[in-house]
């Protein structure tokens, strides 16, 4: 009787798990330590989740572009502004700078570091690369593409938040433990507390 009625409060309420990946911008994914690139540079995130850009020691931004010519600014897309973070600062301090971004579907996103100057050495970041438009031709494009110059409206932040509402963070593990990993519940019926107390009481 207890497990039926559990069973049908668990599937009458909404629980969702929404997840926040923390990228590393200006962080070598291969030894964790300051360097080019993102750190990790392919995630794959679900709808609502969230992306935290995170900067490193030095001069970098996050700027969305195209699968074509990664070192040119998308039109109209994301792009965290420029952040610099003096030299001193150790590669993984508390309160470093953040951009966040909200993720609306599944699509692929590209993003390449255009304040570091490092596009065509691999300062790129794939979001939920495809079969046809891979990690590995991405990074190829880079190191062909055109390099757009910085002008006076990168040098500061732009929104951080994609146009939809962001979704209560949390995320999932990337390689090398550059991602934090924290699942939320968003509980819809039942809080997470409620619930917890509800199975306690049944069982």
């Amino acid at each position: 009787m207890k497990s039926a009625a559990l069973v049908a409060l668990l599937f009458g309420s909404s629980y969702v798990l929404a997840a926040e990946y923390l990228v590393g911008v200006g962080k070598d994914e291969t030894t964790g330590k300051k360097g080019i690139g993102f750190d990790p540079s392919v995630i794959h995130p679900l709808a609502g989740d969230v992306v935290t850009f995170e900067f490193r020691s030095g001069e970098h931004s996050a700027v969305q572009t195209t699968f074509e010519t990664p070192c040119v600014p998308l039109d109209g897309g994301f792009n965290s502004g420029i952040f610099t973070v003096e030299d001193n600062i150790s590669v993984d301090a508390p309160n470093l700078p953040t951009a966040r971004l909200t993720i609306n579907d599944t699509s692929p996103i590209w993003f390449f570091d255009q304040a570091s100057r490092q596009c065509q050495q691999g300062a790129v970041f794939a979001i939920n690369p495809t079969l046809a438009q891979t990690p590995a031709q991405f990074k190829d494009n880079a190191a062909k593409s055109p390099v757009a110059p910085l002008t006076s409206t990168d040098q500061a932040p732009t929104s951080t938040e994609s146009p939809s509402t962001p979704a209560q963070t949390s995320g999932t593990g990337e390689p090398n433990g550059a991602s934090r990993l924290n699942i939320y519940g968003v509980g819809v019926g039942l809080t997470g507390m409620g619930l917890s107390a509800l199975i306690t009481f049944l069982l």
